[in-house]
């Protein structure tokens, strides 16, 4: 079905606005041209027969205002302007012409190639005035209609042609550049210099960049067309026009076999006949396989090859490391063709300069006031806290957020600081602000009084581990190991567990937990750190990670607790080496997960054994038992990557006392909502100590004495007696503990 394209009725409802805001009853052959003169796309068109598109919309605009005094309208208010016949006629006209071509869409183009018919309108005499030749308009207009190869498989264009394929399937990056559209290239001379050189060369003058996603690549394309445009590049470049090729326009409505190919001919015979042109092509792997539509087809990559080796086509590609080894390397042909570029992130200090050079830009789009001290710490947050994207990428992320928070949220002071990327940084990572702004010293001094609160009987152990964040914290650490590396070590139910989420609570950080038991058998680690190649799930993203990985990608800032650690398969504590040494871990897959903001807590019952045969009378056996075992079982090297190994102490009766009084108040807390509130004589305390108390197992078994003979009556209490509210007082009988409303 014949269809006017998107560009004609927008065109269509402007003429309709002009003949309103004119207050004219009809819509004329001129007011349609005056719109058209809008168009991007038909501006081009006409700079291409060397119109000046000011001067004749200068033109028209007078003769609507004086000319036209015949059709103003007596209507008041809101009308609907009427379509005069000479329009009506240009429409059938185009119509008809269009059909007969075989077009599927009516352009502005052939709207404006019918126009010429109106011999008598103002229009001809435009036509007449700028010197635009009917037939030179029509060839141009039906013949790029009609553009496709000859016989010898060279596609038929010329100049005008040319410009008109350039528009449809490229972007003219110097265009752009002359309009402001880029941001300025910062400490990216050294890399312009190896790209010049290259594009200098006679044969294969062709450069690929590689770097990981948002080093900026891309960029550094766009940079090149601004430095051609201001005249800043050696002298062979000056006159080039940079085009980044739009892939996906090749691809779009190209239905039948040999579509594509005849397209990219026709790009490839344009770029030969403005000379002097280099071709971008971002997401460079895309070439590979791109218009194929079955076996035996050429896709991209193929076709370019020809231009490419004999140096008639300059081009620029980019593409990221892991792209470039499971596409470009394969290739090997078409790798030759291309001299590798590799673009490495910047450091913070480059980083901080390319922030100050397009401050001004970001300041002015947002209308916002961007501090100096607000780009350093948008760098050096950036670089500490956001691991999954690189420099400048992800600096320029956090004060663009921040910018645009003001749009969000209005404010009267607009003003991004030190303040304001916190916030972002905090939005974006999860980490608490005070934590980030490294405001956090009120929260640590506070962190062992607040710990040895809700673990009882362990302030040594709590102490030494305070002690090693607060180093950590204090920046006294080396930034490439996690914040701390921690064996707690000591018998069942002694509080190493409950210590790990105790201090994941206070200190406000995720707890990530896992059960080491899942992963006895050497095959059951590829659960943890990926799978393997040729394993079932590599090439998933999820399982070839591992679950570890995975974890810690979504909370990179948390508490990493490895519980019974001595029960997984000696493979895991080996890939725990590199984690406690460089702060990484790297999945089967490649896929890598930063812990230099982890608190790693490892557990272990090594040596509860060994206590319990230790000889009666002989103390420092038994002190020194679990040493042993944790000697004889871990290696040295992992020994000596840990921060500490911290012992945890059998648990006595006073110290039962104070977690009675902790799993007490516990279950109140639970109980609040019911109005009920559980009360503990003394002798029912002792009747607990005395049931649940045992020197081996610690807490364990008075937490199950607590839910046979006190959680499970009460249960029943609450689920069948009338009365279930108010207090509840425990006390002893002859059967144990008694459970009475009060």
């Amino acid at each position: 079905m014949l269809v006017p394209n998107n560009s004609l009725e927008k065109i269509f409802n402007h003429a309709v606005d002009t003949a309103k805001q004119y207050k004219h009853d009809y819509v004329t052959i001129e007011h349609m041209l005056f719109a058209m003169l809008h168009d991007e796309n038909f501006k081009e068109f006409l700079a291409d027969f060397g119109i000046k598109v000011a001067d004749m919309g200068k033109d028209l605009a007078r003769y609507l205002e004086t000319q036209l005094d015949t059709i103003k309208t007596k209507h008041e208010g809101d009308y609907t302007p009427k379509k005069t016949s000479s329009l009506e006629r240009v429409f059938n006209r185009c119509f008809t012409s269009v059909l007969f071509l075989g077009k599927e869409e009516i352009e502005p183009t052939d709207i404006f190639l019918s126009m010429f018919s109106e011999d008598k309108s103002f229009v001809a005499w435009l036509m007449k005035k700028y010197k635009i030749n009917k037939k030179e308009v029509g060839d141009y207009v039906n013949q790029t209609s009609a553009m496709g190869l000859d016989d010898s498989g060279n596609a038929r264009i010329d100049d005008g042609q040319a410009n008109k394929v350039l528009r449809s399937f490229t972007l003219n990056l110097t265009d752009m550049a002359e309009k402001q559209m880029f941001d300025p290239l910062i400490g990216r001379d050294n890399t312009l210099n190896d790209i010049a050189q290259t594009l200098a060369r006679k044969t294969k003058n062709n450069v690929l960049l590689v770097g990981d996603p948002g080093v900026g690549k891309t960029a550094i394309a766009e940079g090149l067309a601004n430095k051609i445009y201001k005249k800043e590049c050696p002298a062979f470049l000056e006159d080039h026009t940079v085009y980044s090729l739009d892939i996906g326009a090749l691809l779009a409505g190209s239905r039948y076999r040999g579509d594509f190919e005849e397209r990219l001919k026709l790009v490839l015979s344009a770029l030969e006949k403005k000379n002097k042109t280099i071709m971008f092509i971002d997401e460079a792997h895309m070439m590979q396989g791109a218009g194929t539509s079955g076996q035996g087809s050429t896709d991209l990559a193929n076709l370019l090859k020809p231009s490419l080796a004999k140096g008639v086509l300059k081009v620029i590609a980019s593409t990221t490391w892991e792209e470039y080894r499971t596409s470009f390397e394969k290739d090997r042909p078409l790798m030759r063709r291309f001299h590798r570029i590799t673009v490495d992130e910047p450091d913070k200090d480059t980083t901080l300069d390319i922030l100050k050079g397009v401050k001004t830009y970001y300041e002015k789009f947002h209308e916002v006031t961007i501090t100096d001290e607000a780009l350093e710490y948008a760098v050096n947050y950036s670089a500490k806290y956001i691991h999954d994207k690189k420099l400048p990428d992800k600096a320029l992320d956090i004060i663009d957020s921040a910018c645009a928070k003001f749009k969000v949220h209005p404010a009267e002071q607009k003003i991004v600081d030190h303040e304001g990327v916190v916030k972002e940084v905090s939005r974006m990572t999860g980490i608490e602000e005070t934590q980030i702004a490294q405001k956090e010293s009120t929260n640590l001094k506070e962190l062992e009084p607040s710990l040895t609160k809700v673990v009882f009987g362990q302030d040594d152990a709590i102490h030494k581990v305070v002690d090693k964040i607060v180093v950590a914290r204090a920046g006294l650490k080396s930034e490439n190991k996690p914040v701390g590396s921690f064996l707690f070590t000591g018998p069942t139910g002694c509080g190493k567990t409950e210590t790990a989420k105790q201090l994941s609570e206070h200190m406000k950080m995720p707890l990530v937990r896992f059960d080491m038991s899942e992963f006895q058998e050497r095959h059951s680690v590829a659960k943890f750190i990926g799978a393997p190649p040729g394993y079932v799930g590599y090439e998933d993203g999820n399982v070839g990670a591992g679950l570890l990985i995975n974890e810690i990608e979504k909370h990179p800032n948390a508490v990493l607790l490895l519980d019974e650690v001595e029960k997984a398969h000696s493979s895991v504590t080996s890939v725990l080496l590199q984690v406690m040494d460089n702060g990484f871990i790297t999945g089967s897959n490649g896929k890598k997960a930063d812990l230099r903001n982890v608190i790693l807590i490892m557990t272990s019952n090594l040596g509860a054994e060994e206590m319990e045969r230790a000889n009666l009378g002989f103390t420092e056996t038994e002190k020194t038992a679990d040493d042993d075992a944790v000697k004889n079982f871990f290696p040295p090297e992992f020994r000596n990557r840990l921060d500490a190994v911290i012992k945890f102490n059998k648990l006595g009766k006073e110290t039962m006392k104070l977690i009675i009084s902790k799993f007490l108040e516990e279950l109140n807390v639970q109980l609040k909502d019911k109005d009920v509130e559980v009360k503990l004589t003394d002798e029912a305390i002792e009747y607990l100590l005395d049931k649940g108390f045992d020197d081996k197992m610690g807490a364990r078994p008075l937490a199950r004495v607590i839910d046979n003979d006190i959680k499970t009556p009460l249960g029943r209490k609450l689920l069948f007696d009338t009365d279930n509210k108010g207090k509840v007082s425990v006390t002893v009988n002859e059967e144990g503990l008694n459970l009475e409303w009060l």
